[in-house]
């Protein structure tokens, strides 16, 4: 994490930490731009270790709200079993509207913007509702966080 957290430094980012082993880096911009923080990130990680994961962003108050938004943990869902996956772009209109998820056990989900709230009560790892699918079907790039991971960034992020 220490190479990753340099690679923010370098293009100019302050006061940069990451969180756990989760590719989560927190870090203060003077950029406003999404979309071009998004590709100096993704230009540097290339330049820093040869290749890019897709990189995703938030703000610190969109962390906050997606930590306190979840409809899973406000009815007592399992953190354990309990996900965000974030989308690179909210999906479009047409997408959203034929959008069918398969069935997958007791397994629901909630799209709210750019985030999919999932909760899985047999688990992440036997569900079909997962990040791949998500991307495949609803055409964006995606991450997938635990709940603990999204609650944490939120706590640490002034939620």
């Amino acid at each position: 994490m220490a190479d990753l957290q340099r690679s923010f430094r370098e293009i100019g980012h302050a006061d940069v930490s990451t969180y756990i082993q989760t590719g989560n880096v927190i870090f203060r911009s003077a950029s406003r731009s999404a979309s071009r923080l998004t590709t100096d990130i993704e230009e540097q990680l290339r330049v820093d270790f040869g290749q890019s994961p897709a990189v995703i962003i938030r703000t610190a108050d969109e962390m906050v709200r997606i930590a306190a938004t979840s409809p899973y943990a406000k009815t007592g869902a399992d953190a354990a079993r309990h996900h965000v996956t974030f989308l690179a772009a909210a999906p479009s209109k047409s997408v959203l509207a034929a959008f069918r998820p398969p069935p997958s056990g007791r397994d629901v989900l909630t799209i709210v913007g750019r985030e999919v709230y999932v909760h899985t009560p047999d688990g992440y790892g036997n569900t079909k509702l997962n990040g791949s699918l998500l991307e495949r079907r609803l055409h964006v790039v995606s991450t997938t966080r635990n709940w603990n991971t999204v609650r944490t960034l939120g706590e640490l992020l002034g939620g």
